[in-house]
């Protein structure tokens, strides 16, 4: 009886929908109630199905990709390269969000776990609330010498932690996102967000809908939000209009118009090099544009920009010679044939705006992550590249030699994210003993 009720109720909501959803598709306008209705719920439970795995913490959904690479872990470690320096990578490894300090053999000298349910007890005010710490993805790690380390999850909170894992100070309530870079006072400069609507603020000009805002964010050592800037307000005051209407539509993309995904100061021990900069300028990386700027030190000048040759780039660097580089994620070889050609490394002169690839876009230098990544210049010429959605790290030398390798395996087919690499010399660290008792 029990049974034949149940098929009874199935077979009616069943018919419920189906007729519902016959109505949505026969008004032929997609703002119908019953059109959202149906497409509501059909999406809700196509997402319900997807989390499974995660959910069930069998499998993080989110941070596998199918291995472009073959091998696991150190691969290539050339002995004509460096072999002292140490390299800290933030990723996805042995089940969670980490940070690992290594030796070029694979050595892991200290190792941190970057858990959102463990350091935001309530994080309600993500822009996605995680369900699980298998939702919450970071980006890059930024360590001090004395080994804390600050992160931030994406379109979440900011956290510091000592060379013991132990919590210094969180951001609770304020929306970081993306890698985090020190400024020349032991500050802490990063992209944050917000989201505006009626309710929240008023909507500027040129938007006509809710959108999601893109801020610089500045904090003080010890976490403490000292200064932000919109983007909208930013480029407004700067007559460029043109770049926020350059789709052609009024109607904005809640997932984001800007994207900003990078801020760097410009150092002093580097303005030197940049005449035309001074020291405390800012960076931004403006991806949904292919946008890279430079702007003063409140990011309300725009004293410099450049869209393009890059798409969808990260992780523009000011470099001691005078140049900004830049890993332009680009497409992959497989798409549109010789028009595609994989991600590269851009060296950029600002004053003529002359761009020239160092590595990578060619059959022979193969790399391609879609979104995220980062590349470290050496002082040596060498170039760290953190590639990161293939799960793969590599440094590779002027002449495009590999001469290191790291791959973050996860099974025989996959791999899981490795966002960021950086090197450091040994004499970086003030620490001896990385050992925190287990």
């Amino acid at each position: 009886m029990e049974k034949a009720k149940l098929i009874s109720i199935l077979a009616g909501t069943a018919l419920v929908l189906g007729g519902t959803f016959v109505a949505g598709l026969y008004s032929a306008v997609k703002e119908n109630k019953a059109y959202d209705v149906v497409w509501g719920t059909l999406d809700e439970a196509k997402t319900l199905y997807e989390e499974l795995p995660n959910l069930r913490g069998t499998e993080p959904i989110h941070f596998l990709r199918p291995a472009r690479y073959p091998g696991k872990g150190v691969t290539v470690n050339d002995p004509a390269a460096k072999q002292d320096d140490l390299i800290l990578l933030s990723g996805f490894f042995d089940g969670n969000n980490k940070v690992r300090l290594m030796r070029r053999d694979g050595t892991v000298l200290n190792e941190w776990t970057l858990s959102a349910s463990a350091l935001f007890p309530d994080a309600s005010f993500f822009r996605d609330p995680p369900a699980t710490d298998w939702n919450a993805i970071t980006h890059g790690t930024i360590i001090t010498p004395d080994g804390d380390i600050v992160a931030s999850f994406e379109s979440g909170g900011v956290m510091r932690l000592d060379r013991c894992g132990k919590v210094k100070w969180t951001t609770p309530g304020i929306l970081g996102h993306h890698s985090p870079n020190w400024m020349a006072d032991g500050g802490i400069v990063i992209a944050g967000g917000y989201h505006v609507d009626k309710q929240t603020k008023d909507i500027p000009w040129p938007f006509a809908g809710p959108y999601w805002e893109d801020l610089v964010y500045k904090f003080s050592p010890d976490g403490k939000l000292i200064y932000q800037k919109p983007l909208t307000e930013m480029f407004i005051e700067n007559g460029f209009e043109p770049q926020l209407t350059a789709t052609g539509f009024f109607n904005t993309r809640i997932n984001g118009e800007f994207h900003l995904n990078e801020v760097e100061e410009l150092l002093p021990e580097k303005a030197a090099a940049f005449p035309m900069f001074e020291a405390g300028d800012l960076m931004l990386s403006v991806r949904n544009r292919n946008l890279v700027m430079v702007t003063d030190a409140k990011a309300e000048k725009i004293k410099w920009w450049m869209i393009g040759p890059f798409i969808r780039q990260h992780d523009p660097d000011f470099n001691p010679d005078g140049t900004i580089t830049v890993f332009d994620n680009h497409s992959d070889l497989s798409v549109n044939g010789s028009r595609g050609g994989g991600s590269r490394i851009w060296r950029i002169d600002p004053a003529t705006k002359t761009a020239v690839t160092i590595y990578g876009g060619r059959p022979d230098q193969p790399m391609y992550s879609p979104e995220r990544s980062t590349h470290q210049m050496q002082p040596d010429g060498d170039i760290l590249i953190a590639e990161a959605q293939s799960g793969r790290v590599i440094e590779v030398t002027p002449a495009g030699k590999i001469v290191w390798e790291y791959i973050n395996r996860y099974d025989k087919d996959r791999v899981t994210w490795v966002h960021d690499a950086e090197a450091f010399d040994p004499s970086y660290f003030t620490v001896t003993d990385w050992n925190c008792g287990g």
